[in-house]
């Protein structure tokens, strides 16, 4: 009995024990899983996309990059018509070209219109119905009248810097020089004038055989220019040949003609003229082609044809400023036009320009026009089998008798950032999903996406384009801190790349507006970026 008793003693005093160790044993393998844990989210953490934004590293914001053509002969709209007026100042672009492209090289600022019997001039059968047909439209719409002045009130209104294009075809240097007085009498702030436009085409050789006759009359036209006010910059014509890869070895003429234009033994020296225009369009526009193979082609072409081609131009014109007075894809008929895609398109392109110091004045072709392809809004119109690209046929929606094509909210969102910002900053990124290339890019790995950071004293703005189609959880850090505060997120994104605003060329679409702007706030921690997208992360400092 009495071991019984000493047995029962050992256990009670042992019990206690056995619990403070079993505790200790819980504790640290509490402690094993929550340092198995952290390690885990910091893994997950560490493998998330970085946006590392330094403010410390900047420069001025070039805002002469957000810009676009006019292009008005169709008469569908005109400068001052309260709805142009009210769809342009929610985009707030930076400058506008006048008269547009090749709109320019047949008219006169003092008539303000065109001569009949000059619209047949050009050695292009197709050029020349075009002409025509738009010379009738113009006629009929507004009298035959494109306003000089009409423009520049709307610039003068919106705050817009003007872009104009004189006539070298059928004007002379006279015609120029006192359209230059005439503006400067006025009061009208114009900087920029581009002598021409793509005259190196085959359209003008009946004029403009060789780069030497055109750079001889364009000599001309600046120094009558620079006469009246020394304060201007002209523009030469360059070729987009080293843009457009597939023509670069049976274009020779082309190439000759950018070095003649670069040569500064002809007409004596380059000084006369400050920069060079080049026209970049996407240029393959491969009907029929699957819209997922067209990401890859579209983006491999940014990523990689964009710098290769540079590298062309910065040799040749090394002291000279690049001015990209028309951009987009290539083509009304092309099956990304007015598609998801092409907003993605013009989001991701427009942040290229912004990493290309030489390039210091840019404009998207074309703000409005008829079609679904290229404009950024357009007429709702009957639809019509005249052109292998459709006009219309869309219901009527949106904005009265006008439809913002997909490309108008990328746009609106670069506008609403260029407004409030003054400043570019330096950015990297780590971690990045990588994107394959298309077509003549295939098999090349690129990053999937790009992002710059521009802003002012209070506030950065993280433009960020997701080439991919997969959905990004970034971490974004400024200043090497990394962000833990509420963000703003507005974008433009959908789940398919064919969702268009009223269809396309090739695919009728819905008939919706499928593409618009979309916005989240909350804790930059919880932030998602859309797979196909394109937006801007506004950050409070």
């Amino acid at each position: 009995m009495k071991h019984i008793n000493q047995d029962r003693t050992a256990k009670r005093k042992l019990f206690p024990l056995l619990s403070f160790l079993f505790c200790i044993v819980l504790a640290v393998c509490l402690l094993l899983l929550v340092v198995i844990r952290g390690c885990e989210n910091r893994s997950l953490i560490s493998e998330r996309v970085r946006f590392e934004v330094n403010t410390q590293v900047k420069t001025r914001l070039r805002k002469e990059l957000f810009g676009f053509n006019t292009n008005m002969i169709s008469g569908d709209y005109g400068y001052l018509d309260e709805d142009f007026i009210a769809l342009t100042k929610v985009l707030q672009p930076k400058t506008l070209r006048f008269p547009g492209g090749t709109v320019g090289n047949f008219y006169h600022w003092k008539t303000e219109g065109f001569l009949k019997d000059e619209m047949g001039s050009t050695l292009s059968p197709q050029l020349n119905r075009r002409n025509r047909g738009n010379y009738v439209k113009l006629q009929k719409r507004r009298n035959g009248i494109i306003s000089f002045d009409e423009f520049m009130q709307l610039c003068q209104k919106l705050v817009i810097t003007p872009i104009v294009v004189v006539n070298l075809w059928t004007g002379t240097p006279e015609e120029s020089a006192e359209w230059v007085r005439y503006a400067k009498t006025r009061g009208y702030k114009i900087t920029h004038w581009e002598l021409g436009n793509e005259y190196y085409l085959s359209h003008y050789a009946n004029k403009f055989s060789t780069a030497e006759i055109y750079m001889k009359e364009a000599k001309k036209h600046a120094l009558a220019m620079k006469a009246v006010n020394p304060d201007i910059k002209v523009s030469v014509c360059a070729t987009p040949i080293a843009f457009h890869k597939g023509g670069w070895s049976i274009k020779t003429a082309q190439r000759k003609w950018d070095k003649k234009l670069a040569e500064n033994t002809y007409p004596s020296t380059n000084s006369w003229y400050d920069a060079y225009t080049v026209h970049v369009y996407a240029y393959k526009a491969v009907r029929k082609t699957d819209i997922e193979m067209m990401r890859g082609y579209l983006f491999g072409w940014i990523h990689f044809g964009i710098d290769e081609a540079m590298e062309y131009y910065e040799q040749l014109f090394p002291n000279k400023e690049m001015w990209v007075t028309e951009w987009n894809i290539a083509n009304p008929a092309n099956r990304v036009a007015n598609t998801q895609l092409h907003a993605m398109y013009t989001g991701d392109f427009f942040l290229k320009l912004l990493s290309i110091p030489n390039i210091t004045q840019a404009n998207f072709h074309v703000i409005t026009g008829p079609g679904k392809g290229f404009p950024v809004f357009s007429r709702i119109t009957p639809a019509s089998k005249r052109t292998f690209w459709k006009y219309g046929g869309e219901p009527e929606s949106d904005y009265g008798d006008t439809i913002r094509r997909t490309v108008y909210y990328s746009f609106q969102l670069i506008g609403e950032t260029f407004a409030e910002s003054d400043t570019q900053y330096a950015v990297s990124l780590q971690n990045m999903p990588m994107l394959e290339g298309q077509l003549e890019y295939k098999g090349k790995q690129m990053s999937g996406i790009q992002v710059q950071a521009i802003g002012n004293t209070e506030t950065v703005y993280i433009l960020v384009s997701n080439r991919t189609s997969d959905e990004l959880t970034p971490q974004l850090t400024i200043d090497n801190k990394r962000l833990k505060s509420e963000v703003v997120y507005r974008y433009v994104a959908n789940e398919s790349l064919t969702a268009t605003n009223g269809g396309n060329a090739e695919m009728e679409g819905s008939g919706k507006i499928e593409v618009q702007i979309q916005e989240w706030t909350g804790n930059s921690a919880e932030l998602i970026i859309p797979k196909n997208s394109f937006g801007v992360v506004e950050v409070k400092k």
